[in-house]
């Protein structure tokens, strides 16, 4: 079994915690709600939801092609947890190497930003690159051997009669006449090419942006927990 990773959070005081075991083609995936399994699943997917039957709320986990979970997200149904819309991320053991990419993350929005749509951008334009360097290589000419292949007997169908449809008179709709509608304007050759290249860079760039903004709210959620426990604690002592 390869590195296994562990996410909590407490949401409404109820504790949450995934663990993670990364295999070598698979991952198993165990949900906990205080300290009592719910939900559990083996999968190669990148995107994935665990939502076990009999249990409140679902959870959607996103990896990348490789390296730990990118985000465990909390939500009160199954059907929001296939949307990926909202929900309530939890968050990374400490010192583990997704606590080190989420806290990267945070410091560095505009480079993480930067890296995911330039990643992106290669993904597209590599391919087209190497597409274009094969046309310019100068291949020989190689006569392929022709096969004799036997001649088929034919199959003598039989001819089947003709099925008489009955004619079946439709009543004729009025439609009304529109107006022809103005020819539009050819687009320049060059649309189509950059739109193909601009699109999945654009997803990129919001995908990417997205995860800036949960991991700022995590942030925010996180230092609002830590400092109601330290208020609560004070209140304890000051009762005291």
């Amino acid at each position: 079994m390869g590195e296994t990773e562990r996410w909590h959070r407490s949401v409404d005081g109820v504790d949450h915690e995934v663990v993670v075991e990364q295999g070598a083609l698979t991952r198993t995936v165990v949900w906990h709600r205080d300290g009592v399994e719910v939900g559990r699943r083996k999968t190669s997917d990148e995107k994935f939801v665990v939502a076990p039957r009999g249990a409140e709320g679902a959870l959607r986990l996103v990896f990348g092609f490789v390296g730990p979970a990118h985000r465990v997200t909390l939500h009160g149904t199954e059907a929001e947890a296939h949307t990926g819309l909202g929900g309530t991320d939890l968050e990374p053991e400490p010192g583990s190497r997704a606590a080190a990419r989420a806290e990267w993350i945070g410091a560095h929005p505009r480079l993480h930003t930067a890296r995911r749509t330039a990643a992106a951008a290669a993904g597209v334009l590599v391919p087209v690159l190497l597409l274009w360097l094969l046309a310019r290589v100068p291949w020989p000419d190689v006569d392929l051997p022709s096969i004799p292949w036997p001649d088929l007997p034919s199959i003598p169908w039989p001819d089947l009669p003709a099925i008489p449809w009955p004619d079946i008179h439709l009543p004729s709709i009025p439609w009304p006449d529109l107006p022809d509608l103005p020819d539009l304007p050819d687009l320049p050759a060059w649309v189509e090419p950059t739109a193909k290249v601009a699109v999945p860079v654009v997803i990129a760039y919001v995908v990417a942006r997205g995860e800036v903004r949960r991991r700022r709210r995590a942030e925010q959620q996180a230092a609002e927990e830590r400092a109601a426990e330290e208020q609560a604690t004070e209140e304890q002592a000051a009762d005291r």
